[in-house]
């Protein structure tokens, strides 16, 4: 998705893990501020471990074994085919759990709940965690707006590959591969694009 394995800026502190060390990288004045006001032991790292650190880069770059062709072509692709029978297929494994939600980096889903204790006296309000693969999620007054799997699973896989582009001009993934490793249905979700993809050249 050409977002990694190195963050390239966005962050305030970006920790790189050596075998006795961790590599502090600073991306912001919130986080030149966290490091000097945290009593940590630390000193500026010398050549060899920066080396190091890029090399433990570089490797991981070399395993990332699964490839997304042309991902800015999904946006079309993903929208144009919203009634392939693949959606069917993959909503009999998905078991809507919302594991990848839940490890997912870019994943932000979240719901509010009212709580009025018994007296009535004092209501408190919390912002909760969420996923859109919860059924709740997308209950409105009168009904559910993705009452099915295949709704759901739909809605996240267009969302992350398709209407992002819209709202943030990038795609909702960054190629870390959570949601496939994490599925304790092993859906693959570069298996399933790559199924609709044939389907709509063919």
């Amino acid at each position: 998705m050409g977002t990694g394995p190195r963050a390239d800026g966005g962050f305030d502190l970006c920790l790189t893990e050596l075998e006795n060390y961790f590599l502090i990288e600073i991306g912001s004045e919130a986080g030149r501020m966290a490091v000097g006001s945290a009593d940590l032991s630390w000193q500026p790292a010398g050549a060899f471990l920066l080396q190091t650190a890029q090399e433990g880069i570089d490797a991981a770059r070399r395993k990332m074994g699964v490839e997304l062709v042309n991902p800015e072509s999904l946006r079309e692709q993903l929208l144009s085919n919203l009634n392939h029978p693949e959606w069917d297929e993959v909503s009999k494994r998905c078991l809507s759990c919302g594991s990848c939600t839940q490890v997912c980096p870019t994943c932000f889903c979240w719901d509010t709940y009212d709580n009025t204790l018994l007296p009535g006296d004092r209501i408190s309000r919390e912002r909760v965690w969420d996923s859109c693969f919860n059924p709740d999620y997308s209950y409105v007054f009168g009904g559910n707006t993705r009452s099915t799997t295949k709704a759901r699973y739909r809605q996240w896989l267009t969302h992350k590959f398709a209407s992002w582009y819209a709202q943030f001009d990038t795609a909702g993934c960054v190629g870390c591969g959570r949601c496939i490793t994490w599925c304790p249905a092993e859906i693959d979700h570069v298996e399933e694009i790559n199924t609709i993809r044939m389907g709509e050249l063919s």
